[in-house]
């Protein structure tokens, strides 16, 4: 069955069944009713696709996520899909592993489909790439702190913040020697945590001493790397890292081999999950605003979709905090901090 057919049955022409469809204002009453009645009779489906196109929009927009795994990149996917639900639009999810061709590829698709925006996070893809997008009108935001992501609007929670707050934390309780394990495939972040980290121990006038370790994000690559850091006598008196996964995982191979958190290594992640409040001792962790980094996202991005001028070189930036959230493993034990956890 197509528009023709329908036509057909209905008795009117393919001009009145398109009007019906795409501006069903114009239509008087009795006649809309009528052909609709016979496109459910007939079981018509419409090609929205092929109408958007014609319309000069297709009712959808791409995700290109590094990674669909992170509970953090699900509540920030869950907080632009929301966006797009309420405004009738769909959403093409991309998973990119961090690879910059697979965005290339990605982005090539979106642009084949003709989607009306793109959001990108965490992306790694040229920026002159992504200008080649934007001028071809469609408009893009970019989900993390990456001004040569090609993206005039920034939707990014303040990690710098976070570890500045974190890293005061762990000096409040005298820790000289302090070490980072950063996130093999998050530069940006990594550089955001290195620069408060900087920031609280220069602000403290302390000669604290620390190390960098780079792995990638999960439990199994905490564990592993905790346990050639134990083998080889490497331990710190406390540890930051990256992502929850990576804090579990240290906290595992630390139990395993006998040494106690929070009094033998104080442990702390920049990101948080249920499972860090669950464990024990408590992990203390920054608390992010995932899922309203998301919604922030789509609304910026939906903005420039229905205003194209907002998309024409006026740059938007905006920075979400994240709540840090003291427990045990840091060696805390005022039971007050903990409350309202």
């Amino acid at each position: 069955m197509n528009i023709r057919k329908v036509a057909e049955v209905a008795g009117v022409s393919v001009a009145t069944i398109s009007r019906v469809l795409n501006h069903p204002e114009q239509v008087l009453p009795e006649t809309r009713d009528h052909v609709l009645a016979v496109m459910k009779e007939q079981n018509y489906t419409p090609n929205w696709f092929a109408r958007g196109l014609n319309l000069g929009n297709t009712k959808t927009i791409a995700l290109l996520v590094p990674e669909i795994e992170s509970e953090t990149l699900q509540r920030i996917i869950s907080g632009i899909e929301t966006v797009a639900r309420n405004k009738g639009y769909a959403v093409f999810f991309c998973n990119t592993h961090g690879d910059a061709q697979i965005e290339e590829e990605s982005l090539r698709m979106c642009e084949n489909r003709r989607v009306d925006g793109i959001a990108l996070v965490s992306s790694n893809i040229a920026q002159e790439r992504v200008h080649q997008t934007r001028e071809s009108g469609i408009p893009c935001v970019h989900v993390g702190k990456n001004r040569h992501s090609g993206c005039d609007t920034l939707c990014y929670i303040d990690f710098e913040e976070g570890a500045y707050r974190l890293t005061r934390h762990l000096l409040s309780f005298g820790y000289l020697t302090i070490d980072l394990m950063l996130h093999a495939s998050e530069q940006h972040k990594n550089a955001q945590m290195e620069a408060g980290f900087a920031s609280a121990v220069r602000e403290s006038h302390r000669a604290v001493g620390s190390k960098t370790v780079v792995c990638e994000g999960g439990v199994q690559s905490g564990y592993l790397a905790a346990q050639q850091m134990i083998q080889r006598f490497e331990l710190p008196a406390a540890l930051i890292t990256a992502g929850d996964g990576q804090a579990l995982g240290f906290l595992k191979a630390a139990q395993d081999a006998g040494i106690s958190v929070p009094q033998q290594l104080a442990l702390a992640s920049m990101t948080d999950s249920p499972v860090c409040g669950l464990v024990n001792p408590p992990i203390t962790a920054l608390e992010l605003p995932a899922s309203k980094l998301g919604m922030a996202a789509g609304r910026l991005l939906f903005d420039s979709i229905e205003n194209k001028e907002l998309e024409l070189g006026v740059p938007q930036e905006m920075v979400l905090q994240p709540k840090l959230k003291i427990r045990r493993s840091c060696g805390n034990e005022k039971y007050i901090y903990e409350l309202f956890d």
